[in-house]
């Protein structure tokens, strides 16, 4: 993981490069919604990226709002360098498209200059090591960055229902903030790509699966995060994860990569 530099730092939360992604025993990574987009630059050979009922294959993409497991594949060397965004940070770079990119995997060659992106995958399979292709994307990012773009409300709107771990009312943070229900979720599904309902629900299922760490059992889990009672927690989790806790989480204990990168290997998993 490499941290983004400080002007880009209220919109990428981090960078990470990858030589041949699926090397080893990487051969089933899969992405977990985290709130987080994804903005990957692939040098190598093509990505699959399989959500929900539709799989894309792609060079380098962009992964918007998810509110489901993507589950990667790809034959060959894939590689390349990927920034996780701020909720909010794609807006400053390509405005208007967050709607577009929820959900599902879009070709980067759709959104910004055919001639840019290949130039930055040309550029990335000469380079001798991380931090000079993390540096290329950053020089690109930084080229294309437009803070007038952002919405200072939304982004502290996303903040809030962080710290609450999902758990805010919606129609409370719209007082606090303000605005109108209506008028929260309208910016909201602008500059995120989803409403702040959607969003709160994988904050809190996100945090449940961190929770499990320190707690002894599942309704324990469900208990202190919120939820109605464990049948509701488990019911999430096949929604948005696609499995079970019990299955799931003994691949988040051993992960070394969940925690800033999204990433799970689930290729002992039966689902």
């Amino acid at each position: 993981m490499i941290k983004p530099s400080s002007l880009l730092k209220p919109y990428v939360i981090a960078f990470w490069d990858y030589e041949n992604l699926f090397a080893g025993d990487n051969v089933a990574l899969s992405i977990l919604p985290d709130t987080a987009t994804y903005l990957c630059f692939l040098y190598a050979d093509l990505l699959t990226t399989a959500h929900k009922q539709q799989t894309f294959t792609t060079r380098s993409g962009l992964a918007g709002f998810q509110s489901f497991r993507s589950d990667l594949g790809g034959l060959g060397n894939v590689s390349g360098v990927s920034a996780r965004l701020t909720p909010w940070g794609l807006n400053v770079f390509c405005r208007g498209i967050v709607g577009d990119c929820a959900e599902r995997r879009v070709d980067c060659r759709d959104i910004f200059p055919k001639y840019s992106i290949e130039k930055i995958e040309d550029n990335l399979a000469l380079k001798k090591n991380a931090e000079e292709r993390v540096q290329c994307v950053e020089q690109f990012l930084l080229s294309i960055l437009n803070r007038s773009h952002e919405d200072l409300l939304i982004q502290t709107a996303c903040q809030e229902l962080n710290l609450s771990n999902g758990t805010d009312s919606i129609t409370q943070l719209a007082q606090k903030l303000g605005l109108s229900k209506r008028t929260l979720e309208r910016r909201f599904q602008l500059h995120i790509g989803t409403t702040p309902k959607k969003y709160a629900r994988i904050v809190r299922l996100r945090n449940a699966l961190f929770q499990r760490q320190t707690l002894s059992s599942w309704a324990d889990v469900a208990y202190v995060t919120g939820y109605y009672d464990q049948s509701h927690l488990i019911n999430d989790f096949q929604e948005l994860y696609g499995l079970s806790p019990d299955t799931l989480y003994p691949q988040i204990e051993t992960s070394k990569t969940i925690q800033f990168s999204g990433l799970l290997n689930l290729a002992n998993v039966t689902q």
